[in-house]
This record gives structure tokens, C-alpha cells and sequence, in this order.
């Protein structure tokens, strides 16, 4: 399922498993749940905090959960990053 991307080395078999369940609940495609996980991430980085995959899977969820009704479908990269900049992420804590 993930041949070709550039999904982190530092992911389990099992928590490439989980984000490939998630993706397939929802309309957008691998190449863009990666660009959102990369954006997340270094919105993070750049507060110096962190969150566990499964908190930054939840995250992308939810977003593209929100906007997935939405005709045209938006950017999930870009849906996760206003939410970031508006609300920030609760399951994060300084590194």
C-alpha cells in the first residue's frame, strides 16, 4: 500500500497498518495524507513540541473527517494547517 512514498522510516509495520485504515475511510489520496503528516510535523517542530503517531493520525483524521463533505475537496494539507494555526493540538507537549 505505501510503495513509492516517503512514509517516515521510523514507522511500525503496525502503525502503517493503522494509517492505512484510516485512509481508506476517507477521499483523499496516500500522497496527500503524507503532504499533511510532513506538515503536521514540522508545524510541531517548529513550536518545538511533539505527539505520537497515533495522535498526529487522529489529528489528520479529524480534519480530513471535517472537510470530507466539502465540493471541491480542499487541500488536506492545507485543512491541517489552518486548524494547527487556529487551534493548535491538544496531544502535543514540549520536546
Amino acid at each position: 500500500m505505501f510503495c513509492g512514498m516517503e512514509w517516515n522510516q521510523d514507522l511500525s509495520k503496525d502503525e502503517l497498518m493503522e494509517w492505512g485504515e484510516v485512509m481508506l475511510q476517507h477521499s483523499f489520496d496516500q500522497e496527500e495524507w503524507l503532504e499533511a503528516r510532513v506538515a503536521l510535523v514540522n508545524l510541531l517542530i517548529l513550536d518545538q513540541k511533539v505527539a505520537k503517531e497515533s495522535a498526529i493520525r487522529s489529528y489528520i483524521s479529524c480534519c480530513a473527517e471535517a472537510v470530507g463533505a466539502t465540493h471541491p475537496l480542499p487541500s488536506l494539507k492545507e485543512s491541517v494547517i489552518e486548524l494547527y494555526q487556529q487551534y493548535g493540538m491538544d496531544e502535543s507537549e514540549k520536546n
